[in-house]
């Protein structure tokens, strides 16, 4: 069900058995999704990922056990900067970067989640297209990357990279459905 102003949260079991712990809520500037992933109990991803009204990336922030990850798009979308925090000290990050690009984080299928929702008016049902990405992994050391990516139903999508596969269904709200034991909520009572 499609509202102006989604405001949803849930939990679901990924592919791998990471538990995944999710918030979704629009506003004036936008989409913020907020996200953590457990195994075992133990947190291992904490994720705020922050989209414009028309989808395109304003900024991610990831938290793993190597540390805490910032990125955000310059005002004219040809560089993406940001750092690393870590125990060891600071890495400055600074990618290329488009309208075209997509995030994604390896394992996790949130950010890949977001990027279809925004190429959905590019790709076409039946169509796939190679996207320039920027893929961080759990001990956030990001790199730029080449991500074929194919639309088989309305919602329905696979991101391949390095022979990794990503298959997942968007809900009419853009929130990844299909997912072992998802139940999801009202964000607000």
């Amino acid at each position: 069900m499609t509202s102006p102003n989604v405001r949803r949260a849930g939990r679901a079991t990924l592919l791998d058995g990471t538990q995944l712990v999710w918030t979704v809520a629009d506003g004036r500037r936008g989409r913020r999704w907020r996200a953590m992933t457990t195994v075992h109990g133990a947190l291992t991803h904490a994720l705020l990922l922050e989209v414009d009204p028309d989808g395109r990336l304003a900024r991610l922030e990831l938290t793993t056990a190597a540390g805490l990850l910032t990125l955000h798009p310059e005002a004219d979308e040809t560089e993406l900067h940001g750092n690393v925090a870590t125990p060891e000290g600071m890495r400055h990050l600074t990618f290329a970067w488009s309208p075209d690009h997509a995030l994604q984080v390896e394992g996790r299928p949130l950010a890949s989640a977001v990027a279809a929702r925004h190429l959905g008016s590019r790709i076409r049902v039946g169509e796939g297209a190679q996207i320039p990405v920027i893929v961080i992994d759990a001990a956030l050391l990001p790199g730029p990357a080449v991500a074929h990516v194919e639309r088989h139903a309305k919602d329905r999508w696979l991101f391949e990279r390095d022979g990794v596969i990503e298959r997942f269904t968007l809900d009419a709200d853009g929130v990844p459905i299909g997912f072992a034991d998802a139940v999801d909520w009202p964000l607000e009572a």
